[in-house]
C-alpha cells in the first residue's frame, strides 16, 4: 500500500496535539506495511526532519512575513481564518505525488487549501478536533472580548470547512465521542492514547502538576486560574503542598505569574514529562475550553496521577463508552478543596491513581489504539 498523510505541523517540529495524532497515523499505516509519503509545515529554512515512519517527508516552509496574503486568501475563499496558520506553497509539494491508495488529511482547516490538491485516492479526514465546537466555546468563555468577538466570526466558516470535508471523505474521524458528536454524522471516534511505560512509584510528595503546551490559549487560560485563583487556597489548607506547571511555550507573562506565588514554579519546555509527573500526587485540570483529547489526563493517568479536572474535561475523558476514573471540581472555591484533599490523604491519591493507570493500560494503549486505528485506514482504502 502507497499512503499520502497531509498534516499542517510535521512531528519534530513543536508540540501540538495533531502532531501527535500525525505520529499515531505513522504508526498504524506502519502496522500495515504502507510507504507513506508525508507532507507537512516546517518552520522556512530549518532542516528536513527525520519522522519515523515516513519513507519520505516533503516540507511546506511556513512564512510568518506572508500571514497577512494568507489571511486575505483564507477571507477570499471563505475558508476558516485558521487556514491561514498553516498556509504556503502546497501546490509545489504535493506536485508529482503519487498515485496512492490511500489519502489522510489532518484538521478541518487544512483541507479546503489542499482540497483541490489530493491525488485520486480514497480520502480519511481525522478532523482531530471540533473545531467548530471549541470556536463556539471560546465564544462564550475566553476572558478577551475581542477574542470572542473573533470566534464568533470563525465558527461558521470552521463547521463549512468540516461539513466540506465530511463530502469528500471516505472515513471520518475525531478523537473522542463528544469530538464526533459535534463534527458530521458518521464521524468515528478513536483516541490519540498513551504511551504505557514501566509502574510508576506510589510514594510521592505533596505535588499538584499541570501540564500541556502553554502557548495554546485553553492551557495558558486554565494555568492563570490555578495560580490566581485556585492555589491560594489549596496552599491554604496545605501549607507544604507545591504546584508545578510544566509544558512548552509558555508566555511571558504566565512565567511572571509562575515566580510571584508561593509553592509555585513553571517549567517550560519539559524535558521528560512522564518523569515530571511520576513526582506528582495529583494532576490538576482547571481546563473549561477547547475540544479533542485531554492528552494532560491520560498521560497524568499513566503515570499515576489522581487527577481532578473540569467537568468540561472529564467529559472528552471517555473511551470505549467508560468515563476515566478521577475527580470532578467546578469553580475555585471546589478546585482547591478537591485538590487539598488528595494532597492530605496519600492512600485516597495512590489508589486513584493505580485506578487510572488501569484504566490507559485497559482502553488508552497507544499500541491498542495504533492497531484498531490501522483497522480503520484498511477498511477506508479497500471499501468499494
Amino acid at each position: 500500500m502507497r499512503a499520502l498523510l497531509v498534516v499542517p505541523r510535521l512531528p519534530g517540529t513543536g508540540h501540538t496535539g495533531d502532531r501527535v495524532r500525525t505520529e499515531l497515523h505513522l504508526e498504524a499505516l506502519a502496522a500495515l506495511g504502507a510507504r507513506v509519503t508525508l507532507v507537512g509545515g516546517a518552520p522556512a529554512g530549518a532542516p528536513v526532519p527525520v519522522v519515523p515512519g515516513a519513507a519520505e517527508v516533503k516540507v511546506v516552509p511556513a512564512r510568518k512575513v506572508l500571514l497577512p496574503f494568507f489571511l486575505a486568501r483564507a477571507a477570499w475563499n471563505g475558508w476558516p481564518f485558521q487556514t491561514a496558520l498553516c498556509d504556503g506553497p502546497w501546490e509545489k509539494a504535493l506536485e508529482g505525488t503519487g498515485p496512492f491508495d490511500l489519502a489522510v488529511v489532518l484538521l478541518a482547516r487544512l483541507h479546503p487549501r489542499v482540497r483541490a490538491l489530493l491525488p485520486a485516492a480514497p480520502l480519511v479526514v481525522d478532523y482531530v478536533d471540533a473545531l467548530s465546537e471549541a470556536a463556539r466555546q471560546n465564544a462564550r468563555r475566553d476572558p478577551a472580548l475581542w477574542r470572542r468577538l473573533y470566534w464568533k466570526l470563525e465558527a461558521p466558516r470552521l463547521e463549512r470547512a468540516e461539513r466540506e470535508a465530511a463530502r469528500d471523505a471516505r472515513l471520518l474521524l475525531a478523537t473522542t465521542p463528544f469530538d464526533a458528536g459535534a463534527l458530521p454524522e458518521g464521524t468515528v471516534a478513536i483516541a490519540i492514547g498513551a504511551h504505557v511505560g514501566p509502574p510508576p512509584p506510589r510514594e510521592r510528595g505533596p505535588v499538584v502538576v499541570f501540564t500541556g503546551r502553554m502557548g495554546y490559549r485553553p492551557n495558558a487560560v486554565a494555568a492563570e486560574l490555578l495560580l490566581r485563583e485556585i492555589w491560594p487556597g489549596v496552599r491554604a489548607r496545605v501549607p507544604r503542598a507545591e504546584l508545578v506547571i510544566g509544558g512548552a511555550d509558555a508566555p511571558r507573562a504566565l512565567r511572571r505569574l509562575a515566580s510571584a506565588t508561593d509553592g509555585a514554579r513553571l517549567v517550560s519546555p519539559v524535558a521528560d514529562m512522564r518523569a515530571l509527573l511520576c513526582t506528582a500526587r495529583v494532576a490538576a485540570v482547571p481546563v473549561d475550553m477547547g475540544t479533542g483529547t485531554p492528552i494532560k489526563v491520560f498521560e497524568a493517568l499513566e503515570a499515576g496521577c489522581a487527577v481532578v479536572a473540569t467537568p468540561a474535561a472529564a467529559s472528552r475523558a471517555v473511551l470505549d463508552g467508560v468515563a476515566a476514573p478521577l475527580r470532578t471540581a467546578e469553580g475555585a472555591g471546589a478546585f482547591a478543596r478537591e485538590l487539598a484533599t488528595l494532597l492530605a490523604d496519600e492512600g485516597t491519591a495512590a489508589a486513584q491513581g493505580e485506578r487510572g493507570r488501569a484504566f490507559v493500560v485497559a482502553h488508552a494503549d497507544r499500541r491498542v489504539v495504533g492497531l484498531r486505528l490501522a483497522s480503520l485506514l484498511r477498511g477506508a482504502a479497500e471499501s468499494p
